[in-house]
């Protein structure tokens, strides 16, 4: 069972590696889509790595800059800069996440 919150009502200041992002989309994605907040490329941060549809697993779909955490994600940070680094025609409102998936969720 998945325990999906509103990404603006978080009350943890940071969101850690592997913590799961889902929010209303469209192209090149699906109507929703769920990204995984991951290790960047040039492993100097965090980004973000689409986890469903057709883009799933193809490369890093952003690196955020070292002012949104290296080790963890600012949710400030995050729901501030939503437009310009995540979704430009999405609202951060209808963002939600949910922590990592446990092994058994998937079997």
């Amino acid at each position: 069972m998945t325990n999906w919150k509103k990404l603006v009502d978080r009350s943890e200041s940071e969101l850690q590696r592997g913590t799961l992002l889902r929010f209303p989309a469209g192209h090149p994605f699906e109507g929703n889509v769920v990204m995984m907040v991951c290790e960047s490329p040039d492993k100097s941060g965090l980004g973000l790595i689409t986890i469903t549809g057709y883009k799933a697993g193809i490369n890093c779909y952003v690196g955020f800059p070292k002012e949104a955490g290296t080790a963890t994600l600012s949710v400030e940070w995050i729901v501030n800069n939503w437009r310009l680094w995540v979704w430009p025609d999405g609202d951060v409102d209808h963002a939600e996440y949910r922590n990592a998936l446990e092994a058994d969720e998937i079997i």
